[in-house]
């Protein structure tokens, strides 16, 4: 279990900080006129991203209905149960910082879908 707190750890700690790049490009970006298929690659990407966070919101998922199952089973035996809720508190957690961070993706992804509809509306005009 710890091998995979220190994976999750790890994960967090580098996709804030590639979310800080990012952030830091997306703001940029926004500032500076793009055209529409630099909009569609930075859509893309964001797309990705968000997939790639729904993948890890959907394991982080099951593992936590894996660790309440056995929570559940340990205090019917009896058995000691503070490692497994202590996990799955951890596992709360890292689903809430995956949370905020699929939350500030989208709301990149919406800047940038509003600045793509601005451009066609100029084109159609």
């Amino acid at each position: 279990m710890k091998s995979l707190k220190n994976e999750w750890s790890l994960f967090l700690e580098a996709f804030h900080g590639e979310e800080n790049e990012e952030n830091a490009e997306t703001q940029e970006a926004v500032r500076e006129p793009m055209d529409l298929e630099e909009i569609r690659r930075m859509t893309k990407a964001l797309l990705e991203d968000r997939k790639k966070l729904n993948q890890k919101m959907e394991s982080l998922s099951k593992e936590i209905d894996i660790n309440s199952a056995k929570l559940e089973s340990l205090r019917l035996v009896g058995g000691e149960d503070q490692e497994t809720l202590q996990r799955i508190h951890e596992l709360h957690d890292l689903g809430q910082g995956i949370a905020t961070a699929l939350t500030k993706l989208d709301l990149r992804l919406r800047s940038i879908r509003e600045q793509e509809d601005q451009i066609n509306e100029e084109m159609i005009s």
